[in-house]
């Protein structure tokens, strides 16, 4: 089959032609042409009024809920929910029941993903059952395809075991993925610690858990000179903790998330669990200073963070929620949305295309000829509609099975036309 990508800004910073308009002709899965005009006879045509084509997206942090948690979310579900969202490849948590700590449940995962159009890269759990206790497995974790280890959203309290991790994942090359919170500073708190807090009479969430954690975990990779990733991260204190231990010459990479660069914590004035995040959302000059940090380069990666969750934990007293939001098919919009006038679109792409990947330590896909099409077409110009539809399954515009949408009923700016990979084309409607 043959498709034509007609008139596409190729949006990517390597590129020679990043900014120029160009035809794209793709056959049996790879680039065949890349010309001003093309004008072969293809089976298919792709073209939209500014249109954008860049190599595929991939989605540093999500969780798919599968095994033990189907009913939020599925492979299935959540690898269609994130083509949707223009992502062709996605690293999933390992926070799963059981939790991916051994082989077999990494060849689970890529076995059951194998045939998506959206590639799935596993995280391997740092310890064993997620417990905080011993090493799980990394190499033979490693051997069967997780490119990176760590607990999900669970943080490492003994120093020793996190050392020893980082020390250990040096032997073939891999990369510890730790999200930064002492726990010992937020008993049950449940947003930013602050004005909105106090208004709202919540248990506040200081900073300084994150902060300390931080500089906690940088003082140990300057010690074992591993590699580490630091993330979700909240304030831009610690973007500049980190940015200062990579002017050292230390190998970390660091993460926010579309909804910390979207939202802060006013978000939170009714009360409204979707936006229950962890970490939270911070105040709003927080938001704008990581905005900057974004633009600066100084945050490398961009997650949607995809924590589906069902009607019964994010429906009830806020206190008992559950934290997270299920924001991959609205990924790009919000984002856009949010700061499409504040950073350029081959620069914000780069925290969701190049940036993970070698993060991860995966080949990066290239638009040339001869190459194969890993691609994600979309627009800058132009709306999404995100309220219910008819026509849809169940009237909903998303696939994902998750409750916690919070942009659900919005319209943004932006739009994901589509993805290639694998051979394979996905269209959104």
């Amino acid at each position: 089959m043959k498709i034509l990508i007609s008139q596409a800004v190729i949006t990517d910073l390597r590129h020679p032609d990043n900014g120029k308009k160009r035809d794209l002709l793709i056959e049996g899965g790879k680039i065949v042409k890349i010309a001003a005009r093309i004008g072969d006879a293809a089976d298919k045509t792709v073209e939209a009024p500014g249109l954008r084509v860049s190599v595929g997206w991939m989605d540093f942090r999500a969780d798919f809920r599968d095994p033990g948690a189907e009913h939020k979310e599925n492979l299935e579900s959540g690898l269609r929910a994130a083509a949707a969202g223009g992502f062709t490849a996605v690293a999933v948590s390992p926070h799963t029941t059981p939790p991916v700590d051994n082989k077999g449940a990494v060849e689970y995962l890529l076995n059951r993903s194998r045939n998506s159009i959206t590639s799935l890269v596993p995280v391997g759990s740092l310890s064993k059952g997620l417990k905080g206790e011993s090493l799980a497995e990394l190499f033979d974790m490693h051997s069967a395809g997780a490119a990176l280890f760590g607990d999900d959203k669970r943080s490492i309290r003994e120093s020793g075991l996190l050392q020893r991790a980082l020390l250990y994942a040096k032997n073939f090359g891999g990369r510890i993925a730790h999200f930064p919170c002492d726990t010992s500073l937020v008993p049950n708190g449940q947003m930013n610690e602050g004005l909105q807090s106090t208004l709202l009479g919540l248990k506040g969430i200081p900073a300084m858990a994150e902060e300390s954690a931080v500089m906690r975990d940088l003082a140990l990779l300057e010690y074992t000179g591993g590699k580490l990733h630091l993330g979700p991260l909240s304030t831009a204190a610690s973007v500049q903790a980190v940015k200062a231990a990579r002017k050292k010459g230390l190998d970390v990479t660091c993460e926010t998330t579309a909804a910390h660069l979207a939202y802060s914590d006013s978000a939170l004035s009714g009360f409204n669990s979707a936006h229950k995040l962890m970490p939270p959302l911070r105040e709003e000059a927080n938001r704008k200073q990581l905005i900057k940090a974004l633009a600066a380069g100084d945050i490398q990666i961009i997650s949607s963070d995809h924590t589906p969750e069902d009607e019964e934990r994010k429906k009830c007293e806020f206190d008992f929620a559950a934290f997270g939001t299920a924001g991959i098919e609205t990924f790009f919009p919000l984002l856009w949305e949010a700061l499409g006038d504040k950073v350029p679109a081959d620069r914000l792409t780069a925290a969701f295309t190049t940036a993970p990947r070698e993060a991860a330590g995966i080949p990066l896909p290239e638009i040339a000829e001869g190459e194969k099409a890993e691609l994600t077409l979309f627009c800058t110009s132009g709306e999404t509609d995100f309220t219910e539809k008819e026509g849809t399954p169940a009237g909903s515009p998303f696939h994902s099975k998750a409750y916690n949408i919070a942009e659900r009923g919005k319209v943004l700016r932006g739009r994901v036309i589509g993805v290639l990979n694998r051979g394979k084309i996905s269209l959104n409607p």
